[in-house]
């Protein structure tokens, strides 16, 4: 049984052996790590990089929305200039119509004025109404 034991010690590595192994291990784990690592960093970089352009497309179909709401409001307002001048157009027309009328019939009343006032230059005045003999004063009304 010695032979079979001793056989098996041989085989057992060396204290040096082994720490070369252990150290190969280690300095594979930072290779591995070092790996994870840049796999990690690679794959959120490319989260980020996915994340930045779902925000650039955001910014821009906001820009575009922004511009075209900007572009309604503008042609709006642009269409209320063009109503409020027709309005204002049509509202100096009825100023206009409105004054010129007020124009004739002032004519029209100077000259009633003055017909008046010379159809009254060849009558006789008109005398007041309680001188008249045949004037009958009418009695208070009996409510007042």
């Amino acid at each position: 049984m010695e032979g079979t034991s001793a056989a098996n010690f041989s085989s057992l590595p060396t204290p040096s052996q082994r720490l070369a192994k252990i150290r190969r291990r280690k300095k594979k784990t930072r290779e591995e790590m070092f790996s994870d690592i840049m796999e990690v960093t690679h794959k959120e970089r490319a989260h980020l990089n996915e994340w930045k352009e779902v925000v650039s497309n955001y910014r821009k179909d906001a820009s575009e929305h922004e511009e075209r709401r900007d572009t309604r409001d503008e042609r709006w307002r642009q269409e209320d200039r063009q109503e409020d001048q027709r309005w204002w157009q049509e509202d100096q027309r009825w100023r206009d119509a409105t004054l010129g009328l007020l124009h004739d019939q002032t004519d029209m009343l100077r000259y009633l004025v003055e017909l008046q006032e010379r159809h009254q230059d060849h009558r006789v005045p008109l005398q007041p109404l309680y001188n008249h003999p045949h004037h009958v004063p009418h009695p208070p009304h009996p409510d007042v």
